[in-house]
This record gives C-alpha cells, structure tokens and sequence, in this order.
C-alpha cells in the first residue's frame, strides 16, 4: 500500500453507523465487522477520493496520538480490511461526476 493510494469500500459490503460505531456486512463471506469511531471515520473517507495520506491528515485534526504512531496504525488499519476484501485500493482518484 502507497500512501497515494485511494481506498475504496468493496462493492459487496454494506454498512451503516449505529452509536459512531459502523457495522459492516459483506455478503460474499457472510461477515460482519464492528468498527469503532476512528475506524468509522476512516470508513467514511474510503469512497475513493481520498487517499490514504489525505486519511491520516483528516485524523491528525481530532488525535492526541503522535504523528507516527497515527500513521502506523491507520497504515495497518487500512491494509486489514484490504486483506479481508472490505476495501479496494485505487492507484487513482476516483473520478465522480456531479
């Protein structure tokens, strides 16, 4: 994963946030993910326009954890649920129409 890499929610997943926690189906395995509210909010800003270094930057607004520690931690956070098919990595941004 590149830090100018654009993730993307799996087009198998749906989700929705209950208490700032996003619950996540994804249909194909039959899963269920809970995420908390950073994990939501980096849920949020996985629609593609946003790169992973765009993520980290949005983050560092509302976090009290060092820089590198947020980075590392978001880095792997991202790169879990690109390894379980949740998230898509885009090499480019996602160009949406209006």
């Amino acid at each position: 994963m590149r830090l100018s890499d654009y993730p993307l929610r799996g087009m198998d997943s749906a989700s929705c946030v209950i208490n700032n926690q996003t619950l996540i189906v994804q249909s194909k395995n039959k899963k269920l993910y809970v995420l908390n509210g950073a994990g939501t909010r980096i849920w949020e800003l996985a629609d593609g326009t946003h790169a992973v270094v765009d993520i980290i930057e949005r983050l560092k607004r509302d976090s009290r954890k060092p820089d590198g520690q947020l980075r590392k931690e978001t880095e792997t956070f991202i790169a879990d649920l690109v390894s379980r098919g949740v998230l898509v990595l885009l090499k480019q941004r996602l160009d949406v129409a209006a």
